[in-house]
């Protein structure tokens, strides 16, 4: 044997040096993590109608997706094509081959997440000349709930069993004349589980994709490094060096905690976190398991096994105080006290609380027994609070299948997509510009304020109220999508509804109240603006009347009078070239058709009012530094030939 052992260490040595290089570059390779993917957006809208077929379909979410394993099926039937990605992977388009019949469409989505479960959901849309009356929703949840479940708890239950054998090792060292007689190892089994489990998860991350997608993507790494931990932990057990098994065991709680939902709250707090709760959880259940199986061991020996009992109590608090702190904060940082009782994760991580306070019940219990009764070994307590701990195992691997609830008054970190026609609208609340764009069941509003440094270090605040088509009024909730950028759901009611809106830009800006006018169903027109360039282009002379100011608060500006031709004034208006990216017809008004166009990369909107031959009666314009309202006065021919304006 002492010519054997050193020839046995070198090669252990060896191996753990490789499985800990091995390791390391496995988890260097995952990137950031994120918690579970959420749809926040889709194009069509969810329960929307659109009057005519979608050239493709838009879901946003909002953290990174994979586009290999992403799909999207469609019922009835309909051919699309290979999946793009946008907005730092958010965005996933999907083009639509051929035109989609009127009707109710459902969609049905599938996406992995970085955090290397495969999420799902479902939503409907209709297409059609009147609204469809949809009541679905729009879902998001993880795929393969149930197997995924049964798979982590595996993982956790083997990586909690493997870290309790060298912690029983450290206790029974604490053992005066502890007896040599030790439970039989159940390390290498447990490695295989564990190995197993790991290697389910990672099946389920490519059930859907390209193979690839293992060694390509992140959920894949990490899967990788589970499983390559468990199977060096498998290894140093067969050389005889158990104890080596840590630090690829440690690896396994890295990669777990890379993949949790608080690292998505806190980039680095968020895992440090996870990895003290899991260590801390897995220790305590582990070596609680094999302190009890060496206890039965030891039957005859009432001092020893009273002893190694003891010293795991001491152990043990420290571990409760690390579990009950971490996941106290983890708690907090995912879920919202008004969601606690309301959302299945709350309830699930309110049902988990309870049973560790269970566990803590029964073990001061034990405790007391253990000081007040030296002659009684509390067995019963202890199989009981380790049954206990193993449904909060259990519970545990449910949280990670689950969604958190998400904040929706947290800011978005990109402005949403507009859904389908735009109704655009644009005012100024004294040196603030306002620009608002309404889509299908949603409104987005832009603020914009004199630049005098970094534009992004610009803080704005805006509040708003709606008052109906029906004189309904209603105070909207706002949710910020960037600088200046608010956000909120709405459904729209058929006819004119009316914002109020309240604007600010810190102390140096004067902002205030304005007023704002939708009218739904918005009504793409691009026809009309051709037109009246067109009627423009023929005017020969016309009188401008401009008032143009930067802060509404000391009213419209100076009048000023303008002499020009149709020409002259179309080479300095963005529409000139009979083009805008947003082109709306509006409701005609005392008889005169009107338009509302808009350019949202500069923050631009104009409304026109036209006569019956297309000539531009007014205009407002509004920009990010100034409102422009102008009256076109036109000659018009006298029964003598000559012209006076009017």
């Amino acid at each position: 044997m002492t010519v054997l052992a050193p020839t046995l260490r070198r090669p252990a040595a060896a191996l753990l040096t490789l499985a800990s290089l091995v390791l390391a570059i496995l988890l260097g390779s995952a990137g950031p993590a994120s918690a579970h993917t959420t749809l926040l957006f889709t194009g069509p809208a969810a329960d929307a109608t659109v009057p005519d077929s979608p050239a493709s379909l838009v879901l946003v979410f909002d953290q990174p997706v994979g586009a290999g394993n992403s799909t999207v099926r469609l019922t009835p039937a309909a051919p699309l094509g290979k999946p793009g990605l946008s907005q730092g992977g958010r965005t996933v388009t999907f083009p639509v081959h051929g035109k989609l019949a009127e009707g109710v469409h459902t969609v049905e989505w599938q996406v992995t997440a970085q955090d290397g479960d495969v999420m799902t959901g479902s939503y409907r849309f209709a297409i059609g000349p009147r609204p469809v009356a949809l009541a679905s929703g729009q879902s998001t949840a993880a795929k393969d709930p149930v197997p995924t479940t049964v798979l982590r708890w595996l993982l956790f239950t083997a990586l909690a069993l493997l870290v309790g054998e060298p912690a029983l090792d450290r206790l029974a060292a604490r053992v005066p004349d502890a007896p040599a007689r030790r439970p039989r190892t159940w390390a290498l089994f447990t490695a295989f589980v564990g190995c197993a489990a790991a290697l389910g998860l990672t099946a389920l991350v490519i059930s859907d994709g390209s193979p690839r997608s293992v060694i390509d993507t992140r959920p894949g790494i990490l899967s990788l490094t589970e499983v390559a931990g468990f199977a060096f932990a498998a290894v140093a057990v067969l050389v005889r060096r158990r104890r080596w098994a840590v630090v690829p065991l440690a690896a396994v709680a890295v990669a777990e905690a890379l993949r949790a939902h608080p690292q998505a709250e806190q980039a680095v707090a968020g895992p440090v976190l996870t990895l003290v709760h899991l260590a801390a959880a897995g220790l305590w259940v582990g070596a609680l398991v094999q302190v009890l199986r060496t206890m039965a061991v030891w039957r005859g020996e009432r001092a020893a096994a009273r002893a190694l009992l003891l010293a795991y109590a001491r152990l043990a608090a420290w571990l409760f105080a690390a579990v009950v702190t971490t996941g106290v904060i983890a708690a907090l940082l995912l879920v919202p006290l008004d969601d606690v009782f309301t959302t299945a994760y709350g309830q699930v991580l309110v049902a988990k609380i309870a049973l560790v306070a269970v566990t803590a019940t029964l073990a001061y219990g034990a405790r007391r027994t253990l000081h007040g009764t030296p002659d009684r070994l509390p067995y019963r307590p202890a199989r009981v609070e380790v049954s206990v701990l193993a449904i909060v195992l259990a519970l545990s691997a449910i949280l990670t299948v689950l969604r958190a609830p998400a904040d929706t008054h947290r800011p978005l970190s990109f402005t949403p997509p507009t859904t389908g026609p735009v109704v655009p609208a644009g005012t100024r609340a004294g040196e603030i510009g306002i620009s608002a764009r309404a889509s299908t069941g949603q409104l987005i509003i832009e603020l914009t304020a004199p630049q005098a440094g970094d534009p992004s270090n610009q803080t704005y605040d805006l509040s708003a109220t709606l008052a109906d088509p029906h004189g309904n009024k209603r105070r909207l909730t706002l949710r910020g999508c960037g600088t200046g950028c608010f956000y909120t759901p709405l459904t729209w009611r058929k006819g004119t509804s009316h914002l109020t809106l309240t604007a600010s830009a810190g102390e140096e800006w004067a902002g205030g109240r304005a007023g704002l006018a939708v009218t739904w169903p918005a009504r793409p027109d691009a026809a009309l603006l051709r037109e009246a360039v067109a009627a423009m282009r023929q005017v020969p002379h016309f009188t401008l009347h401009e008032m143009v100011t930067s802060n509404t608060a000391q009213g419209l500006g100076d009048l000023k009078q303008l002499p020009v031709t149709g020409k002259e004034f179309l080479a300095a208006e963005p529409y000139g070239s009979g083009t805008a990216p947003v082109t709306t017809r509006l409701p005609d008004e005392n008889g005169h058709r009107r338009l509302a166009l808009a350019y949202p990369a500069e923050h631009t909107q104009l409304g026109l009012t036209l006569d019956g031959t297309g000539r531009i009666l007014h205009e407002t314009l509004t920009a990010p530094n100034h409102l422009v309202t102008r009256t076109f006065v036109y000659p018009e021919p006298e029964e003598d030939g000559h012209e006076h304006e009017h």
